[in-house]
């Protein structure tokens, strides 16, 4: 089993009380929502926002004038109100 250290922090607690609904309403505990926030804010948010506008970036999208997408908007639109 992997070793944990143990962090202790003090809150307002009007602040907690807001983490502990979002903790009910997500079915994990404070100290998972706090760590899954440490971890998003601090250490994995910039390596996994490049990985993913990497990959992004590497989609073979087709590039259609906005002109065409806008009539096929309308197409759709007015086919859908008949």
């Amino acid at each position: 089993m992997a070793r944990t250290k143990r962090a202790q922090i003090l809150m307002e607690p009007a602040e907690y009380r807001q983490l502990e609904v979002l903790a009910a309403r997500e079915g994990v505990s404070v100290a998972e929502l706090v760590r899954e926030a440490v971890r998003e804010r601090y250490l994995d948010a910039p390596p996994r926002k490049i990985e993913a506008a990497a990959r992004i970036t590497a989609m073979a999208l087709p590039v259609v004038a906005w002109e065409d997408i806008d009539q096929e908007i309308e197409d759709a639109h007015d086919a859908g109100v008949r």
